[in-house]
């Protein structure tokens, strides 16, 4: 083989192995509704894989999906083998016309990640609402429950945690961050989505370095 040519195959090789997959399981939110006009985007893949083209980003998200729905869909997830597994329910958990507590959203969670492992899992808490919004169903003291179930499941797992409820709230302006329906997300709320999932995947490659 000519020595530039088994340069070229080095290269990939090693561009291969070195490549992380991670999964992003959730809901409209992760599948980016309201984004690109349609009802379903790849925008925060692309963010993700805008900043670390190392790593391969596989969005499982379903519009208007909770935790329950989740475990039905998780045999997929799981499919995927893949390096971290970023788990974003309970915005529709929150929900009045789901009927579910937080200490079943917090079961649910649990059950997750015992499927996917602890030591792939990360967890994301539900986002923020703007609960005065005309369009919007769900108090945001309500949100802030199932909020709280999630940190407190990760805090016990001892799983990596993405508060992203707080570091939208830290925003000068949190409300403009979302679309007209108080919960969706807007361009800039996903890039601090992606900056957050970020820390997470450098700190992964931290520890395994």
């Amino acid at each position: 083989m000519h020595p530039f040519l088994g340069k070229i195959a080095r290269y990939f090789y090693f561009r291969k192995v070195l490549e992380m997959k991670i999964t992003i399981f959730g809901d409209s939110i992760t599948n980016g509704r309201g984004m690109d006009e349609g009802q379903q985007s790849n925008v925060l893949q692309r963010l993700i894989e805008a900043k670390r083209p190392d790593v391969q980003v596989r969005l499982y998200g379903m519009n208007g999906d909770d935790s329950y729905g989740a475990l039905h869909r998780i045999k997929y997830v799981m499919e995927e083998n893949a390096d971290l597994n970023f788990i974003f329910f309970g915005a529709n958990d929150a929900s009045p016309y789901h009927l579910i507590r937080p200490d079943e959203f917090q079961t649910n969670l649990s059950k997750m990640i015992a499927l996917l492992g602890s030591e792939k899992v990360v967890l994301i808490s539900p986002p923020y609402y703007n609960d005065q919004e005309p369009m919007h169903y769900s108090s945001l003291s309500e949100v802030q429950l199932f909020r709280q179930a999630a940190k407190e499941l990760a805090l016990q797992k001892q799983i990596p945690f993405i508060d992203i409820f707080d570091i939208i709230t830290k925003q000068p302006n949190p409300n403009r961050l979302l679309r007209p329906d108080g919960l969706h997300f807007t361009l800039e709320a996903y890039e601090l989505l992606a900056e957050a999932i970020v820390e997470k995947i450098d700190q992964k490659n931290r520890e395994n370095a």
